[in-house]
């Protein structure tokens, strides 16, 4: 009889513990402690241009920022803006005087992600539906083009898929690293679908 007493009065004291403990653990994983659910993620990076035919390589730069808004402890909805700009993406062919193009894209896309491994360090997938649009800036000349040069002030609209795979490690409870690989996937619906893939570092602040 004096062993149950013991038992009982010790799961009394314990259970209060218990469950406040569990209550942090989901505040935290909510974000409820960060006073918001929202974070704002700076990336930048290199991607693939698969619309680059120039000669010289296609790959340019990438930046952008996300901004999160926490559904669940491990889902989340993602809106993202990304620039990216590749140099001399054009292929003059045989010709010995030409016009030198950059390819420049604006990127916006939304969609959600999944934490497929929790925890401080992460995994999480993502999917991403949105826009693309591209214009061919005008670098320069080479010789003298006889031709008047392509216009550069009209952007052209690719409808794109926007897969990821994110690993983070989180620093603190306001900041997180993180680095991710992407495949913009760009006139998906239209046509050939065109793959440019992107590695990309960043940071999640709340």
């Amino acid at each position: 009889m004096r062993s149950l007493l013991v038992v009982a009065l010790t799961a009394a004291v314990l259970a209060p513990s218990a469950a406040e403990a569990q209550r942090t653990r989901d505040r935290i994983s909510f974000g409820r402690d960060y006073g918001n659910r929202f974070s704002l993620e700076p990336y930048g990076g290199a991607m693939k241009d698969a619309y680059d035919i120039g000669a010289d390589g296609d790959t340019g730069y990438l930046v952008g920022f996300r901004i999160g808004y926490t559904l669940a402890s491990r889902t989340r909805l993602i809106g993202n803006f990304g620039f990216s700009n590749t140099e001399n993406v054009s292929d003059p062919g045989a010709l010995a005087d030409y016009y030198v193009y950059d390819n420049v894209w604006v990127m916006t896309t939304g969609g959600g992600e999944f934490d497929v491994v929790p925890g401080r360090t992460s995994a999480a997938l993502g999917l991403q539906f949105g826009v693309g649009w591209r214009k061919l800036d005008l670098e320069g000349t080479v010789g003298s083009p006889i031709l008047p040069a392509q216009p550069d002030d009209e952007f052209t609209a690719y409808e794109m898929l926007l897969p990821s795979l994110n690993v983070k490690h989180r620093l603190s409870d306001r900041a997180t690293i993180m680095a991710g690989i992407q495949d913009h996937m760009f006139n998906f619906l239209e046509g050939t679908t065109q793959h440019s893939p992107a590695l990309t570092l960043g940071f999640s602040f709340r």
